[in-house]
């Protein structure tokens, strides 16, 4: 009897629970929003987005601030947000306390290209287009020279159109340089020859550096960073008009 007692007793408890849940959960639905708080992760404080314009996209179509709850669809809120081309992610959810939390991931340009027909863009990490800014001009590594190809926002550089360009050997040499601080020092511009060649502008001297194509990319890289090490590092750059490259395990220089 007492063994009944104590699984009906545990049973009721139970149901009572899941009563004060189902009661809590409808409550909390009923809530109204309180306010928006907006969130944007970047490197430092200056960016392509201000917590203004992404309360705009939010607000644009249908004022949140007062609404129900369940009546909020964040799904589509962080689609609105997506539209904007700085904007590489958006998460949008519902606070307890009411308040509707927006956390932003702004993209973070690699490569500014600028091509023969004098389109400018950005290149993210992720290799995906985007426009210039009148707000802010950050200070990225430059390309331009003979590139023929044009783009699209949004569009990828790893895209099929692009496949026989330079553009995605400018952005894998972009990211090698980048990742690489003595590199990311030296080298202040990328240049596309007339035979769609990729030459580099240093950021010291009048001279330039021949990389060709895309064959051996780390080894050229390694050899350029040995031959800085060796002959730069004691102020030799006024000396040459030109460093090559192109050949196997060696580094071809052309003295002025």
């Amino acid at each position: 009897m007492k063994k009944t007692l104590s699984i009906l007793f545990v049973s009721l408890f139970g149901v009572a629970l899941l009563l004060l849940a189902a009661f809590a959960f409808r409550e909390y639905r009923n809530q109204r929003v309180k306010d928006i708080v907006i969130h944007i992760n970047r490197k430092g404080e200056k960016g392509f987005l201000s917590k203004k314009e992404i309360k705009a996209l939010i607000i644009r179509n249908d004022s949140v601030i007062g609404k129900p709850i369940k009546r909020v669809n964040t799904a589509k809120l962080e689609k609105q947000i997506d539209k904007n081309p700085y904007v590489k992610q958006a998460d949008v959810y519902m606070s307890i306390a009411g308040r509707l939390m927006v956390n932003v991931s702004e993209k973070t340009p690699l490569l500014q290209v600028l091509n023969l027909k004098n389109q400018r863009g950005y290149v993210d990490h992720n290799g995906t287009f985007f426009p210039l800014s009148n707000a802010f001009a950050p200070r990225v590594l430059p390309a331009n020279g003979y590139i023929k190809t044009g783009w699209h926002n949004g569009e990828n550089i790893f895209d099929k159109k692009f496949r026989n360009t330079s553009l995605p050997v400018l952005f894998l040499l972009a990211k090698k340089i980048e990742a690489d601080r003595l590199l990311r020092v030296y080298i202040s511009q990328l240049f596309v020859n007339s035979r769609g060649e990729v030459d580099l502008v240093p950021e010291l001297g009048r001279y330039v550096i021949h990389f060709g194509d895309s064959t051996r990319m780390n080894v050229k890289l390694e050899n350029l960073e040995a031959f800085i090490k060796q002959v730069f590092a004691h102020g030799g750059w006024s000396k040459y008009r030109s460093i090559n490259l192109e050949f196997t395990n060696q580094v071809v220089c052309t003295k002025k």
